[in-house]
């Protein structure tokens, strides 16, 4: 039997080498799984979709679109965290990235992550001097996944006592990202929903002391801010929180595992970057 496109995408036999399916994607921009999901895979596609007034994402907009046939509806998805702004539509998702962007960097705060470069070369050294045998590690479990959650939660200013949590939850939560065409959705989001229930309980009495005794952290920044977007709700505060754990983390332990897998594939330009570290920003972007 024939995999569905949508199944070799998610099939894990194809990670090693996914680019014959993406030649796959660029003839077939816009894919409908067997009557059920749509794959949408390049540019001009996903922008003209993005911003198509038809197109909702919020999930409370669901019943307005009946009848459409541009906007198939799905289940909501239940969770015991609000949904994240990513997961709203303007005016709001404006107002809550705006607040968010205030304590995270230029122009309000443009020294938050460079003024953090001396803390990033001791977490960074720590991992690397932690790694033990160099002649064979594991990279994500080692370096790619800590370093990102620990950054997260030095910058939400969570105690370190306390990060070893946040490492499991995201770790859980994550998990429940790819989707899974054959899987149970009930039962599979069962364990992420219980680390959302700990993670949001935590960070409630976390946002309530910082109220109280606010630091110089983003936490306490967006806890106590009030602008002229007005103040973020509690549930609002919990579901930004939660987000910039998640997409963080998330999207950077891609980035270093996917950029180390490039560079041993190409081993003349990794001794281009040990012969002239500057090229490492170019590099990366």
């Amino acid at each position: 039997m024939t995999q569905s496109l949508l199944h070799q995408i998610l099939d894990y036999a194809n990670r090693a080498n996914p680019y014959p399916i993406y030649e796959q994607l660029r003839k077939t921009p816009v894919h409908h799984n067997d009557g059920g999901p749509y794959v949408i895979s390049t540019y001009y596609e996903i922008r003209s979709l993005l911003h198509d007034p038809r197109i909702s994402s919020d999930a409370r907009n669901l019943a307005s679109t009946a009848g459409d046939p541009l906007a198939e509806p799905a289940q909501e998805e239940e969770s015991a965290l609000p949904p994240g702004f990513l997961r709203l539509d303007p005016p709001e998702h404006d107002r809550l990235r705006r607040m968010t962007n205030r304590p995270f960097g230029p122009p309000h705060s443009p020294h938050r992550v460079d003024g953090m470069r001396g803390e990033l070369h001791d977490i960074v050294s720590g991992l690397i001097d932690g790694i033990g045998d160099p002649g064979r590690i594991d990279l994500v479990e080692q370096f790619s996944y800590p370093f990102p959650v620990t950054v997260i939660c030095r910058l939400l200013g969570v105690p370190r006592e306390d990060e070893s949590r946040f490492h499991t939850w995201a770790d859980t939560i994550a998990a429940n990202l790819d989707p899974d065409p054959d899987a149970d959705p009930t039962e599979r989001g069962k364990g992420a929903n219980d680390a959302r229930m700990q993670l949001g309980m935590y960070l409630a009495g976390l946002i309530e002391e910082r109220r109280k005794n606010p630091g110089d952290d983003m936490l306490s920044q967006l806890a106590t801010a009030k602008g002229e977007d007005g103040s973020m709700t509690t549930m609002e505060l919990l579901s930004t929180a939660a987000l910039l754990l998640i997409a963080g983390h998330e999207t950077t332990v891609n980035l270093i595992t996917n950029g180390m897998l490039t560079l041993l594939r190409h081993p003349d330009v990794l001794q281009r970057l040990r012969e002239d570290p500057r090229l490492a920003v170019p590099v990366v972007e």
